[in-house]
């Protein structure tokens, strides 16, 4: 009986050390709990501050320029972005340090504590930097855009001029240094106008380099006219009595060119090559006709002249002007057949440091990239009429002919490691599946294939590749 009442008071008397040593280690237990969720909640702030600080010196490196204070600016606007108000953890600053290559972006953020601030902790400071090394490299574009007659459905021509300014305006934007950007055009149709460089001048009537076009020797109009066909003017709904020109302009040559046999319609040679002069024969453009004062000839080709389906709007070589680009994207009209195939040939030649344009880069020059942009709203489409091939009775070349030339031209680019975008758009037009595969198997890779359905994402579009195409400006 007694050893039962002494084991009674034994395990009383350790309940009472037990509840003692919990009174002890309760602070402790639950200091423990509190440290845990605190610092958790410091790692996930330091964890989205490294991630908002490697967007922003990305960001403020690829902007190209050397001023501190534009970098920072940059830097900041990122960081706000990636990290706005309303997280866990407030930034209280942030620093960017540009010294040579390497720009060093460094931020402080504060985590209200929980549980910490019982002991006197109400806030922890986080530190995070990165560090980029930038190395800019120059960017060479070539847009080989579509002017063809199925892009004065719904004024379409009039979005593809604002969406290739959009897209020039975005990349000069995102660079600090205008050298380190070059584009061209290539507007395409029935043929190219390779401009007056193939007569060996540039568009100030300067000496440009050899010529690469061979005026026909009985051409009394060999001559090279910048400008509007008149007949084409007329076409584009103005009177008759309102146009003023000299009537030779109708038999003078526009720019044009005709294409060599195949394979060279699918190389990037040296040409020469011929003027693009629909059924011209010696004088038979100049018979009898009331309207031109008996100069001109008359019949179909009265109406557009031996320039039949040549874009206006010439080639422009690879350049750095921003305001000339502009201005040529704004001069796009549409007329003519589509021959993607002779348009992505001459896009291949402004990129090509070779001859007859000699502005672009070597290929194995590590400061600089290549891009080919090629877009269309519709399928490659031999003239019945008249185009770089000749007259349609003069050759059996077909559209699967421009398909199959098209694919190999665009596998030769992409082996010199041109990375090639490739769009096809169809707002009010039709495409064949067809072409919407040759296009896609042109492009570099599959997400360099664009589909627009309609005139406000073919604008998207381009703004998007020109955003892509800025972050080329950057390697880490």
């Amino acid at each position: 009986m007694k050893l039962v009442s002494y084991l009674r008071l034994y395990f009383l008397n350790i309940t009472g050390v037990v509840a003692v040593l919990f009174g002890f280690v309760t602070p402790v237990i639950f200091s423990g709990v509190g440290l845990t969720v605190d610092m958790a909640r410091a790692y996930l702030v330091q964890a989205r501050l490294g991630q908002a600080l490697d967007a922003a010196a990305l960001a403020g490196a690829a902007s190209g320029s050397d001023d501190n204070a534009a970098i920072e600016a940059v830097v900041n606007a990122y960081i706000e972005a990636n990290y706005p108000d309303g997280r866990i953890g407030t930034v209280v600053s942030s620093n960017a340090e540009l010294s040579g290559d390497e720009l060093t972006v460094t931020a402080s953020a504060d985590v209200d504590t929980t549980f910490m601030r019982i002991f006197g902790y109400e806030k922890i400071n986080i530190d995070a930097q990165t560090i980029v090394r930038r190395e800019i490299r120059g960017l060479e574009v070539v847009m080989v855009l579509d002017n063809t007659g199925s892009m004065n459905t719904n004024d379409n021509i009039s979005t593809l001029r604002t969406a290739t300014q959009n897209f020039i305006q975005i990349l000069f934007q995102n660079i600090g240094d205008p050298e380190y950007v070059r584009v061209g055009l290539v507007p395409y149709a029935s043929s190219v106008n390779v401009g007056p460089y193939g007569l060996g001048i540039d568009v100030d009537g300067n000496n440009y380099d050899v010529p690469f076009v061979d005026p026909p020797a009985t051409d009394v109009y060999a001559d090279y006219y910048n400008g509007m066909n008149p007949y084409t003017e007329n076409h584009y709904g103005i009177a008759e009595a309102d146009l003023e020109y000299d009537p030779s302009e109708k038999g003078q040559w526009h720019g044009c060119v005709e294409t060599q046999d195949y394979p060279l319609d699918t190389e990037d040679h040296a040409g020469p090559w011929t003027m693009y002069r629909h059924d011209f024969n010696g004088n038979s453009y100049y018979r009898n006709n009331d309207y031109f004062d008996g100069t001109l000839g008359d019949g179909y080709n009265a109406f557009y002249g031996p320039n039949i389906y040549c874009p206006v709007q010439p080639i422009v070589p690879l350049t750095s002007n921003e305001a000339f680009l502009d201005s040529a994207a704004g001069n796009m009209t549409a007329s003519g057949a589509t021959l993607g195939n002779f348009g992505m040939v001459w896009g291949w030649r402004v990129l090509s440091p070779a001859y007859p344009y000699t502005e672009g880069s070597a290929y194995d020059d590590n400061e600089w990239d290549k891009v080919a942009l090629i877009m269309t709203d519709g399928d490659n489409t031999m003239s019945n009429v008249y185009s770089a091939y000749g007259l349609s009775d003069d050759h059996n070349i077909d559209a699967g002919d421009l398909d199959d030339r098209f694919a190999e031209i665009c596998t030769a680019m992409k082996a010199q490691g041109i990375l090639i975008y490739a769009i096809t758009f169809e707002d009010g037009a039709t495409i064949d599946q067809d072409t919407l595969d040759l296009f896609e198997q042109c492009a570099t890779s599959p997400s360099n294939y664009k589909h627009a359905p309609s005139q406000e994402e073919l604008v998207d579009t381009f703004e998007q590749i020109a955003r892509e195409l800025s972050n080329l400006f950057i390697r880490q």
